[in-house]
């Protein structure tokens, strides 16, 4: 381990003491609160996840409300109702990128951001009243204590990136899973997780129940409103690719089509209106026929180009139940 992961994980070690030792630093909220979290930065596959818990709690009768810091939004407001469950009422700007997604995506759902989400889950209870609150990106937000701690790990995950930052991608030790309720495999295959990542994390916690996810490419959705693509239609197509995600190799080899173009940018990346047409412009010069993109790339996309562009729609099968 290098001497700045050690200097790291010493600093984790010692805010964990301070909510182990002192409960009281946690706000308890009178409502269920269940954390979607991980244990590794980006691109695990947890938002996915955030929507299939929403979905599972709607269909149980639960008024369900998602919590969110808005990790990439310019607004600087401690909160903000991005959607009261029956309109989406903030722009990327105001809300990030991932929890605009969220309210697009999951009719019904009520999404607020804020920094302290304690503050914003007590709003939201004043405000509509929800009966669950889903803490979006929670296993390290401890000043909300919550009833279920779910921890999701990439089934496709590099056992050599099990690291500590900034050797490697891990926010927390592995043995940190004592804290969790289940582990939830995302991208689960026949071929993955490897014995070797399986043995490393699930040994880190024996006794941790495990939740096993997949996705399917489900089709492409234009962003101008037009018609909907199969996930079969495009494959062999010549296609422009543009992607501001954490693993963009992931969205890649989803992609059943011939990429003849691709922009990538950092996670979370601002799509400017020029920069997108000139990409689109460039795109079209090397052939391609059409441009795709993911979903939270799409939220900060509402412009015309020179090619048509379509969001890439995943879709998240849950193989075992959720203990909700």
């Amino acid at each position: 381990m290098s001497v700045l992961s050690w200097l790291y994980g010493a600093g984790v070690s010692l805010r964990n003491l301070r909510y182990d030792r002192n409960p009281e630093a946690s706000v308890q909220l009178p409502t269920k609160v269940v954390s979607v979290g991980n244990l590794t930065v980006g691109g695990s596959g947890k938002t996915p996840i955030v929507a299939a818990v929403a979905r599972e709690l709607f269909a149980r009768g639960e008024r369900v409300a998602v919590l969110s810091r808005g990790f990439g939004r310019r607004s600087k407001s401690d909160f903000v109702l991005v959607s009261d469950g029956n309109r989406v009422l903030a722009s990327a700007e105001e809300a990030g990128d991932e929890p605009l997604e969220l309210a697009q995506s999951v009719p019904g759902l009520v999404v607020a951001v804020g920094a302290d989400r304690a503050e914003v889950g007590r709003r939201l209870l004043e405000k509509l009243g929800p009966s669950t609150l889903v803490l979006d990106d929670g296993f390290q937000h401890r000043r909300l204590r919550r009833d279920l701690d779910l921890v999701c790990f990439d089934a496709k995950e590099p056992v050599a990136s099990l690291r500590l930052l900034p050797s490697g991608r891990l926010r927390e030790p592995l043995e940190n899973l004592s804290r969790a309720h289940a582990l939830v495999w995302t991208r689960w295959s026949e071929d993955a997780p490897s014995d070797e990542l399986r043995r490393l994390v699930e040994g880190a916690r024996p006794d941790l129940p495990s939740i096993r996810t997949r996705n399917r490419l489900a089709g492409f959705s234009p962003l101008d409103g037009s018609e909907a693509l199969g996930a079969e239609s495009l494959r062999g197509r010549p296609v422009g690719v543009l992607l501001g995600v954490a693993r963009p190799e992931r969205v890649l080899e989803s992609i059943p089509a011939d990429v003849v173009f691709r922009a990538i940018r950092r996670d979370h990346h601002w799509w400017g209106e020029t920069e997108v047409r000139a990409l689109a412009e460039e795109a079209k010069w090397r052939g391609a026929a059409l441009l795709l993109t993911t979903g939270k790339d799409a939220v900060k996309m509402k412009f015309r180009t020179a090619l048509p562009l379509y969001c890439i729609r995943i879709e998240t099968e849950i193989l075992d139940r959720l203990p909700l």
